[in-house]
Formats: C-alpha cells, sequence, structure tokens
C-alpha cells in the first residue's frame, strides 16, 4: 500500500511539473486516464491547501502545471525577478554590519534571514562563508 501511495503521490508531481499531453481525446490510453486522474487530483490538492483570494488567481487553469506555474511566478517572480531579488540580497549581504544597539543573537538573525532568503532563491550558501561572513560583521570590540 505505501509502494501505491509513493507512486500515484509521484505521478501527481509529475502532471504538476512537467503537464502532460493527450495524443488523442477520443482514444484515451490507460496511461492518459491515469495522468487526467492525476492532474484532477492535484488541482484538488492545490484548491484545498490555499485561501479564497488564491484561488480567484488560478480558478481559470485546467491543469495543474498551469496552476503552479502561475504560483510561482506570483510567489518567487519570474527568471529575472529572482536573479534581481538574488543579486540584491547578495549586495546586502556583502555590506552588513553590526549595528551599535545591535546584540549578537540579533545581528545573527539578521545574517540569517538574508541567508536563509538567498537559498530560497536557488543559491548555493556554503555554511563555512556564512560563518566568515558573521564574523567580518560584528565590530573590534569582540
Amino acid at each position: 500500500m505505501k509502494m501505491y501511495l509513493s507512486s500515484i503521490n509521484d505521478q501527481i508531481w509529475d502532471v504538476t511539473e512537467n503537464d502532460y499531453v493527450i495524443i488523442d481525446p477520443t482514444n484515451l490510453t490507460n496511461n492518459d486516464k491515469e495522468n487526467k486522474q492525476c492532474n484532477t487530483m492535484a488541482l484538488n490538492i492545490n484548491y484545498n491547501a490555499i485561501d479564497s483570494k488564491v484561488f480567484e488567481q488560478i480558478k481559470d487553469c485546467e491543469r495543474a502545471s498551469e496552476v503552479w506555474k502561475r504560483l510561482e511566478e506570483t510567489y518567487e517572480g519570474t527568471l529575472a525577478v529572482k536573479s534581481a531579488k538574488s543579486y540584491i540580497l547578495k549586495d546586502k549581504l556583502t555590506i552588513l554590519k553590526m549595528k551599535d544597539d545591535d546584540s549578537i543573537l540579533e545581528m545573527f538573525h539578521r545574517l540569517q534571514v538574508i541567508v536563509n532568503n538567498l537559498k530560497a532563491l536557488g543559491e548555493k550558501i556554503n555554511d563555512d562563508d556564512v560563518s566568515h561572513q558573521f564574523l567580518m560583521c560584528l565590530p573590534p570590540r569582540f
């Protein structure tokens, strides 16, 4: 049973991420039927996971892949937007300095927010580089 669910989940994700093609809608193959069913399941999962305001943005989509793409662009941005965000965050990381009224914990939190945002954009961040950057942000009194 667990193996079957894993397989279904994989199919649902595949239809969501990669879409699917039906060559002859009048003569559906078993694979076509499975893809259509997985698409319906994926749409239902998305509809149940979002609030009514977000639903208004995607309700015209007939395919889970369309929904996913629209949500990605809405919340992550296009490739150009992601690139610009990444550039801005990298710049913030390089100029980051500890404020006079910051505690070490507050400083580390500000650094961690930047690093987490970069990781969310797909940037590979080395923990050693983060540690080095943190030490570089500290004023001489530390």
